[in-house]
């Protein structure tokens, strides 16, 4: 009720309100009047003022006396008079103000006009022309300026007038307008008052309903505080340290075991910041930035990063820190767990010594084990009987499976750690798949199963060779397996959009079913079944398999049907362009060591060429193009060996050799001749040359007979470096079963660097893992002698990375791993690098003779 006779007093005073609001505009007036007076008494006073000096005219013409005066100040008077009336009312607009001051314009201009012709009658009256002075005189009444005046005077009532219509118009409006709006305000106060019962009414329920929420306010703050006491209990018992931080990353409050973990009270770590009280000075700036980071990237989710933290009493620990920010309005706050992994890191310790361990000494033992019974199979010691061979067959098998299955784990376990490095670069994609089946058709012959290439139009891919023939390998091989006798396993290759090829590799086998399929890339998972568990197997193949896909930027996928066999696929990127570098050739350390070959030849795109082959290939190159600037050339310096073009344009090169030949100096010095005819044709002997190289070039020749003309005669000299006597022991046998090769061996780096510098070899095999000088140091110290362009084979268990294999290189080299190469790669890799001499040894005995 008080609510209501408050509105009625509201109502009132609204109305009343309105009622002066009214009165005022039907009373009061816009703009004052005095101003129009004022300005409407000037004008007065113009008018009159031009009509007394019109008068004083006529009476000065008759011959009366002025009562004003008519001189030339009574003029500027009422100038003065109608400049003063530029001073327009305020009330006038700005373009009634233009028209009133047009037409004081239009007086000024009369005044002066009546000023001239009062003159003009003068002058005429003073020279006796009463006509012409009559006529003056006449004129100056006609357009006389109290015209002008009048009509100022009128102009500006007219103005008045029309202002004062406005006005009324404008108040009227205002008057309209003020009704509406007091009518309005009596509507809403008269709303506002039943509003204000209806309040009232919700007041008493809502007095009402607080009571009763009170109540259940104190329930819940005991359900709170129950809640709290749990919630308290479990901070203390969590095994991390909890701490709450403010948004400028200060410690607020940490629970028991952080304080246990930094070794501080929360009194001593409150207002302190996080970052400088648990990461030590020590800490690279990399990795505060990395945690810092991780707290302010909160907002997206929790973050974890690990990183050494410190204690109170200085020392540290391995430390997971997990970050998240706390949800709510207010100011910011953030929560970091922090978990000693003191014992994690302990186990992966351990685990990687374990990996080391696998590595060297159980792969090593295990290649060493599977070359010798290599060596017994092939009847090294003789034929044995067929059980015994049986038997050695059999362990050899086991012992190549137990290889495969360690390089598997060490395979992800590499993987895992983020170390497995692509050496990416073009492929054609018929080629890996030729090389796949080159490794699995022998598997295939014996299941019965036929394999089939289906590449169509492909472009090529860019990837890693080997990888990616392991993993074709994995999938033919598993599917041959899993398909029956008289199958077809075919590998179809197809360009898709976005610059991708696909992979498909399609079998005819049972298939997979879908619950499966979730298995078939776990480790050492294998489907069940007593078909499936009856085909053997790690379990690893298609887990690397997906490793290698995903690190190419792929992804394997797998289609089946349940009797209908099963399709796996994936996608590599198509290059648009040959990518730099991937094909690069290391060139070898240039200094003043290096065997020094003279090239003699006037052909510049030749010279050019041969300058480029034979530095890459580690050589000092002098080029002459006369037979003049090369025998200068080895008066000055005697080359190692002489590349000569029998075309020469200022005589004859075999004049030349001849000549050479007689000099005891340079009888035995080794000469190639580059030709477009051959020696036959040229009438030329072999005592001549070592070599005799046919135009156009074939830089795999030239530079194989280069290798032969500088070299010891003898047999093919291969140096085996490596530390383990039964590893040497093998790879001998192996090189002496070729019959014309002569094998040093090494223990150590040091022994390994002597014998190549007293008996220079044409191949190394060197191991990494040496003492005294280990592999690295053998090469830098061979590459600052004559022994750079040696060809070198790193036959090693250690892993290589692209920088170690860039490293360990001298002429020619290979990398391969003793774990994944068999001893045929081994012996086919020296074949290859030895370039002929192997053959090559009994057709440059007898040349050599001769020369001598």
């Amino acid at each position: 009720m008080t609510r209501t006779r408050l509105s009625k007093r509201s109502v009132g005073l609204a109305g009343v309100a309105l009622l002066a609001l009214c009165g005022l505009f039907a009373w009061g007036r816009p703009w004052a009047t005095a101003q129009s007076d004022r300005y409407r008494a000037l004008l007065q006073q113009l008018r009159v003022a031009s009509v007394e000096l019109e008068q004083d005219v006529l009476r000065e013409r008759l011959g009366l006396p002025q009562l004003h005066g008519s001189q030339a100040p009574a003029f500027a008077a009422l100038r003065a008079r109608a400049d003063a009336l530029r001073d327009f009312p305020s009330f006038l607009s700005r373009e009634e103000r233009g028209v009133l001051g047009a037409v004081l314009d239009g007086y000024a201009r009369a005044l002066e006009d009546d000023q001239a012709l009062l003159e003009r009658s003068r002058q005429a009256e003073a020279r006796g022309d009463r006509r012409a002075s009559d006529v003056a005189l006449q004129a100056l009444l006609e357009r006389s300026a109290s015209a002008q005046a009048e009509r100022l005077m009128g102009t500006f009532l007219q103005l008045y007038e029309e202002a004062q219509r406005a006005n009324e118009r404008s108040r009227i409006v205002l008057f309209v307008v003020s009704v509406v709006l007091g009518a309005y305000v009596l509507v809403v106060l008269v709303r506002l008052s039943r509003v204000g019962t209806q309040l009232a009414l919700l007041n008493q329920d809502l007095e009402r309903r607080v009571e009763e929420r009170g109540q259940d306010l104190v329930r819940a703050s005991a359900d709170q505080r129950a809640s709290e006491a749990r919630k308290a209990a479990i901070l203390e018992a969590a095994p991390d340290g909890i701490l709450l931080l403010d948004e400028e990353g200060r410690l607020l409050e940490l629970n028991p075991t952080a304080e246990r973990v930094f070794l501080l009270s929360e009194a001593q770590a409150r207002g302190r910041d996080f970052l400088a009280l648990a990461l030590p000075a020590s800490l690279p700036a990399g990795k505060r930035e990395e945690v810092a980071a991780a707290l302010r990237d909160t907002a997206r989710g929790a973050t974890r990063v690990e990183s050494p933290c410190l204690r109170a009493d200085g020392s540290m620990f391995p430390a997971e820190l997990t970050m998240l920010r706390v949800p709510g309005e207010g100011p910011a706050r953030f929560t970091a767990f922090v978990r000693d992994i003191t014992e994690r890191k302990e186990v992966e310790r351990m685990k990687n010594e374990f990996v080391s361990t696998v590595s060297h000494e159980l792969r090593t033992p295990l290649t060493s084990i599977r070359g010798s019974l290599g060596l017994l199979e092939g009847g090294i010691v003789g034929e044995m009987p067929a059980q015994a061979l049986d038997m050695v067959r059999i362990a050899r098998t086991n012992t190549e499976r137990l290889i495969r299955l360690i390089n598997d784990i060490l395979d992800l376990e590499k993987m895992e750690a983020g170390k497995l490095e692509l050496k990416l670069a073009p492929l054609e994609c018929h080629e890996l798949v030729e090389a796949t089946f080159a490794g699995v058709r022998g598997m295939a012959d014996a299941a019965g199963v036929s394999l089939r290439a289906d590449v169509e139009d492909a472009p090529k891919v860019r990837g890693d060779r080997d990888r990616l023939i392991q993993v074709l390998t994995n999938l033919v091989s598993n599917a041959v397996k899993f398909s029956p006798s008289g199958a077809e396993v075919t590998v179809r290759v197809r360009p898709e959009g976005a610059g991708q090829v696909r992979f498909g590799v399609v079998d005819r086998g049972p298939g997979i079913a879908e619950e499966q399929r979730q298995k078939l890339f776990g480790r050492f998972q294998q489907l069940d079944g007593s078909d499936t568990r009856s085909k053997g197997g790690t379990g690893l193949g298609l887990a690397i398999s997906q490793a290698i896909v995903n690190q190419h930027g792929g992804r394997i996928e797998v289609v089946s049907e349940l009797g209908r066999g099963s399709t796996f696929t994936f996608t590599l990127e198509a290059p648009l362009r040959a990518v730099s570098g991937s094909h690069a050739v290391v060139g070898p350390v240039r200094d003043a060591s290096r065997h020094t070959v003279l090239v003699a030849t006037a052909d510049l795109e030749l010279s050019t060429l041969l300058r480029g082959l034979l530095t890459n290939e580690g050589y000092r190159v002098v080029r002459v193009s006369s037979l003049v600037e090369a025998a200068k050339a080895v008066e000055d310096v005697l080359p190692d060996a002489v590349v000569l073009d029998t075309q020469m344009p200022d005589g004859h090169a075999l004049e030349w050799v001849r000549g050479l030949r007689e000099q005891p100096r340079t009888r035995d010095l080794p000469m190639l001749a580059l030709s477009g005819r051959s020696s036959e044709e040229e009438g030329v002997g072999r005592p001549l040359w070592v070599d005799w190289v046919p135009k156009p070039l074939e830089a795999s020749r030239l530079l194989a007979a280069l290798r032969c003309a500088m070299r010891r005669p003898g047999q093919a000299r291969v140096l085996v470096v490596d530390d383990d006597a039964t590893t040497r022991r093998i790879i001998s046998a192996q090189l002496e079963k070729l019959g014309s090769v002569q094998v040093f061996e090494a223990a150590d780096g040091e022994s390994a660097v002597e014998l190549a510098r007293e008996t220079p070899p044409d191949l190394i095999v060197l191991d990494v893992a040496l003492p005294r000088l280990d592999g690295f140091e053998v090469v830098d110290i061979l590459r600052q002698e004559r022994g750079r362009a040696t060809p070198l084979i790193v036959f090693t268990a250690r892993e290589l990375s692209r920088a170690d294999q860039r490293q360990l290189t001298l002429g020619i080299t290979r990398h391969l791993m003793k774990a994944r190469s068999t001893e045929e790669e081994l012996v086919a890799s020296v074949r290859e690098l030895l370039s002929g001499l192997l053959s090559r040894k009994e057709a440059i005995e007898p040349t050599r003779k001769a020369m001598s």
